[in-house]
């Protein structure tokens, strides 16, 4: 039996003025931002050549008279040029009511009423999103073609600004793997709160990526975080107090594991990610953990060069800047053999390989003063690496 045809129904005035309305948003949306304002002209021009196709033709009353409905509406869509989101305005006055994404803004000049459309998401923060994606070598090509497209949506006019070009480097570097699902994967069992059963890999001898020595193994991811160009997971694991660290990129394969409390107890990685008191830091955690070396934390005196070029700026890259110098004494100076105006001592609070790996690369620059255990262990580095030089 057939089916039975209906036939198409004419649109309602109130449809047709819906539609109109929708024709306007995406108007302003491909067409205008806060440079590049759309007199009624140039709105009603431009939606009549986008959406003709479609049969709609407006005259510049209709354009105006919708444009004046959505002002007159409460919810939040349109602002006054004054009251504009900048890479200033306080988390608390950006109104994000109904989770609209954008904001409308109408103003008068010489006479002539000029509209556009602004997203949230400013083109300054838009790029610095994309720039640190386009950097970061293991997202595949692909994967940063199609962020690139996606985010092109949200600022139309920002379009030629965030378009990739792959280089033949870019093609050589950037591998094509499962980063973007191990990020989903991750920030789900996060969110659940399960355990995961990880298999992790490690470069082996002909540059392959192979499985790392001991894996897989059941871990707890606590934390997804970007350091020093790469994006970790932070993992707790049985039988430690503090947590380790492992690339998100170097991640084989992940598998998620139901716990109960008592079990995930077990793997909290506690005083690892709570030991700053500041138990949500990102940013603490960073500092604490250097170039992410993982381990427990300990309470390090150095002595650093505070005249060497860029010495004081790599400190605060590394560790922050809510740190305190002090002066270092003439004895101090004389038993280091260095200039003591030129010198301070800090002392911070972080993992011992992370310090050990940052004295030894910054070796002319900085000193460990305690704990002993790290000083002799940079001194055997530095006599092995001096005797490979013929020294």
């Amino acid at each position: 039996m057939g089916s039975i045809s209906k036939k198409a129904q004419p649109r309602t005035k109130g449809e047709t003025s819906t539609n109109n309305i929708l024709y306007l948003i995406l108007t302003l949306k491909n067409h205008s931002d806060r440079n590049h304002p759309l007199s009624i002209r140039e709105i009603t021009e431009s939606l009549n050549n986008d959406f003709g196709s479609y049969g709609i033709q407006l005259d510049r009353t209709t354009v105006l008279r919708q444009l004046n409905k959505l002002e007159s509406e409460r919810i939040g869509l349109f602002r006054e040029q004054d009251d504009e989101i900048t890479e200033i305005t306080d988390s608390k006055d950006l109104d994000l009511r109904h989770n609209l994404g954008f904001y409308i803004v109408g103003f008068e000049d010489n006479g002539t009423k000029y509209y556009y459309y602004e997203s949230v998401l400013l083109e300054s923060e838009l790029m610095a999103l994309y720039d640190a994606i386009e950097t970061y070598n293991y997202f595949a090509v692909d994967d940063i073609k199609s962020i690139s497209l996606k985010l092109s949506t949200i600022r139309p006019l920002s379009e030629d600004k965030l378009k990739y070009y792959p280089s033949q480097t870019d093609l050589d570097l950037k591998e094509d793997n499962t980063v973007l699902q191990n990020i989903s994967a991750l920030a789900g069992i996060i969110q659940s709160s399960q355990l995961a059963n990880i298999d992790y890999g490690e470069y082996n001898k002909l540059l392959k990526l192979a499985q790392k020595k001991g894996y897989p193994k059941t871990l707890r991811p606590l934390r997804l975080l970007w350091s020093n160009g790469y994006y970790y997971c932070i993992m707790g694991i049985k039988g430690y107090s503090n947590t380790i660290n492992l690339r998100v990129d170097r991640i084989l394969s992940i598998d998620p594991v139901p716990a109960d409390s008592k079990q995930l107890k077990e793997y909290s990685g506690f005083d690892g990610i709570n030991g700053s008191n500041d138990p949500d830091s990102k940013s603490s955690y960073r500092s604490k953990n250097p170039v992410m070396y993982s381990g427990a934390q300990k309470n390090f005196h150095i002595l650093v060069n505070a005249s060497a070029n860029n010495m004081m700026n790599t400190i605060v890259d590394v560790f922050g800047k809510n740190k305190k110098t002090a002066p270092v004494d003439a004895d101090t100076a004389k038993k280091y053999h260095i200039t003591a105006g030129d010198w301070v001592q800090l002392h911070l609070k972080c993992t011992a390989d992370g310090m050990e790996l940052f004295a030894t690369e910054y070796c002319r620059y900085v000193i460990i003063i305690s704990p002993e255990k790290s000083a002799q262990n940079v001194r055997e580095t530095l006599k092995l690496a001096l005797t490979r030089y013929g020294m």
